[in-house]
């Protein structure tokens, strides 16, 4: 359940009234504010007519923006907000591009046109990308190129691209619309949904999880415990609930396993298509079966949460190692939230040791295939001679994932769930051989870890001749050693669980970037001392303030000041224990700690914060340019504006569209940000 603060209320009702309008944004405040309401009561909250109130509710039922519930012997219909949805707005942009380099930009077509359109039914879309192949064709047959502008119903899609202003138009329009026919729409739309990037639309999907979890209830106390629930049977009613309410969750993937069963619209055909697998000059489409025309179809937020989630690991094992180790990096994720859907596991849906808790190990053979061809894995890793490398420590299996508390300070897990024999270090067969690469990444450190003592790699250069071009056994053992890389990293990017199986504990990978981000935050608001106090806190729990001048090596008037700068902002506070009823200050124990949760929270609203005022910045100078800004939005200036426009207010639109987009720059640094501490 997301929890709904002032500031975030605020920027999901910006969002829609810069996208929807006022009426919707405005049923969705006081929504928001009010809690769950039915027609009169919005009628009183936000004094409209009931014919207002019915067109702002189809709009936001329409695009998802509302739970809806009918109950009561009246069928009276009560509405709820969903702020989720509301703030996934924001990413558009991302998403669209997250598809384009993932399933293609017919895929991102497809995507985008059904962000613009809401959830719809497959015949509604095909309708709608019909007449705009018809208009091409007719374009052409006239002698004329027709003009896509990448939206089947000819809509804008929501503005907030990474940083793209709503009024930046491409000039030079594709000449010929991305999908060429309904088999074709009808393949890519297997591919989406085989991908979950898509999912089908049920009565559920408009029901609250409370109300969801209300009806779960009465159906298994009817059908399985109409006597009641008593003694031992208070555990049997628990996972009988947690089965229906999945069964609920899980219902809008049963089209991709009928799509499964069929052999359609697979990740290993989408892998054809990209690499240019071709039938006669066209992609063969004819495989995938046809979907139901009725069925009703839209954009499933929380996988590609998942997708961009990868994305940011990427970005993560990138700055902490290279670019080409993040190439490999990718190919294991990639392959990993194939059986993800979702980021964050519900406790009352997944059990303990279920599907979603189970790790998925995948083989280091099948991260090599869908590796990239053109990727050199001989970058990126610094050459040294075989004999200056300790394998077993490099190659050793961890065949649990240490569930460390570096985060939050927490204990840390046992050693015992760590297989550390040296003997059983992954060879991968009899004949393995280290590669002349295998040593510390250049970009990383300099130094090189041997039987636990540190000492500096001494590069071989006569090891650094490669036969050209690598065979396939050479280039499967370099990338083994970006992923120890990646295993060996203090974030613990990867888990070497098994031989030749590798593997990604999210949840301690994230604790750790979310840590990463904490220290950014203070660093930046209390200098390096600051951070190095919060570290130790952490670490070491609460601490008195005559103990923590000698732990951290510093004066005690420092700490003083600075433990009372980070206090102000919030990033550490303090607990005083008085020794005795006096209460005295003489009597009384200072204890400074860290709350690591609630400093995370109060980051979280601040980012929230400062998206609001990059918003409200923006509709200022929209305000300030509304003539100009206006005039471009006419269909026969967009693409031409220069050549439209006298040069002072051509030169005033280029510096509003500047602003923009810097301004919408920063809301999606902080998007990131709040996906990294809340969303992943």
């Amino acid at each position: 359940m997301l929890l709904v603060t002032k500031h975030l209320a605020e920027l999901c009702t910006l969002v829609i009234d810069d996208i929807y309008g006022e009426l919707p944004s405005r049923i969705f405040a006081a929504l928001l504010n009010r809690g769950r309401a039915g027609l009169p009561q919005l009628a009183q909250y936000t004094s409209l007519t009931p014919r207002q109130l019915r067109h702002g509710l189809a709009v936001l039922l329409q695009y998802d923006l509302l739970y809806f519930y009918v109950s009561g012997p009246d069928r009276s219909t009560v509405y709820d907000a969903k702020p989720a949805a509301a703030y996934n707005l924001l990413r558009t942009g991302k998403v669209l591009e997250m598809v384009d380099s993932l399933y293609g930009s017919d895929a991102r077509d497809v995507v985008q046109s059904m962000l613009a359109l809401g959830h719809t039914r497959i015949v509604d879309l095909k309708e709608a990308y019909k007449a705009k192949i018809d208009k091409a064709d007719a374009a052409d047959r006239n002698g004329t190129n027709g003009t896509s502008n990448g939206h089947a119903n000819g809509d804008h899609t929501h503005g907030y691209t990474n940083g793209d202003s709503l009024h930046h138009h491409d000039a030079q329009a594709s000449k010929r619309p991305v999908i060429r026919s309904l088999t074709h729409l009808n393949s890519v739309l297997c591919r989406l949904i085989h991908a979950e990037i898509v999912e089908v639309v049920t009565t559920a999907s408009f029901k609250s999880f409370p109300d969801r979890q209300t009806e779960a209830r009465e159906k298994v106390m009817t059908t399985y415990f109409p006597d009641g629930v008593r003694g031992a049977k208070k555990k049997e009613f628990e996972t009988r609930l947690s089965e229906e309410l999945y069964n609920l969750r899980d219902e809008p993937r049963k089209l991709k396993r009928n799509l499964q069963s069929h052999g359609g619209g697979g990740r290993q055909k989408l892998r054809k298509l990209l690499n240019g697998d071709k039938v006669n000059g066209f992609h063969s489409d004819e495989r995938d079966p046809t979907l139901d025309p009725k069925i009703v179809l839209r954009v499933n937020h929380d996988k590609c949460a998942v997708e961009l989630r990868n994305s940011r690991l990427v970005q993560a094992a990138a700055a902490a190692i290279g670019e080409t180790t993040a190439e490999v990096y990718g190919s294991l994720l990639r392959q990993l939230s194939d059986t993800i859907p979702r980021c964050r596991a519900d406790p009352l849906i997944d059990i303990p040791g279920g599907e979603f808790y189970r790790a998925r190990a995948i083989e280091t053979s099948d991260i090599f295939d869908n590796l990239s061809p053109d990727l050199d894995v001989f970058t990126g890793i610094g050459k040294a001679a075989p004999d200056e490398i300790d394998v077993p420590s490099a190659e050793r299996l961890q065949r649990h994932a240490k569930l460390e508390g570096i985060a939050f300070g927490e204990d840390a897990g046992d050693d015992e769930d760590f297989d550390l024999d040296d003997e059983e270090y992954d060879m991968e067969g009899e004949t393995y051989q280290p590669p002349p690469a295998m040593a510390a990444a250049s970009t990383s450190n300099g130094n090189h870890a041997t039987n636990g003592t540190t000492k500096g790699v001494k590069f071989d250069e006569s090891a650094t001749s490669l036969p050209s071009p690598p065979s396939e056994e050479l280039r499967m053992q370099q990338m083994r050693q970006h992923l120890l890389l990646l295993c060996d990293n203090k974030f613990k990017f990867v888990r070497h669980c098994g031989r030749g199986t590798w593997t990604v504990d999210f949840e301690p990978l994230l604790k750790r970037l979310r840590e990463s981000e904490l220290d950014n935050a203070i660093e930046r608001k209390a200098g390096r001392y600051g951070l190095r106090l919060a570290r130790i806190l952490r670490d070491k729990g609460k601490l008195d303030e005559k103990t923590l001048p000698t732990m951290a090596l510093m004066k005690k008037s420092d700490v003083q000041n600075k433990m009372l700068e980070m206090q102000m902002h919030g990033f550490v506070d303090m607990q005083e224990v008085p020794r005795d009823n006096n209460r005295s200050a003489s009597r009384t124990l200072f204890l400074w700690f860290c709350d690591s949760p609630r400093t995370l929270d109060t980051l979280l609203d601040n980012a929230y914060k400062a998206m609001v005022r990059f918003l409200r910045i923006r509709d200022v100078h929209r305000r300030d340019n509304k003539e100009v800004l206006t005039f471009v939005q006419r269909p026969d200036v967009k693409g031409r504006e220069k050549e439209a426009l006298e040069k002072k207010y051509f030169d005033k639109y280029q510096l509003y569209c500047e602003i923009e987009t810097k301004l919408m720059g920063q809301v999606m640094r902080l998007d990131s940000l709040v996906a990294t501490l809340r969303d992943y």
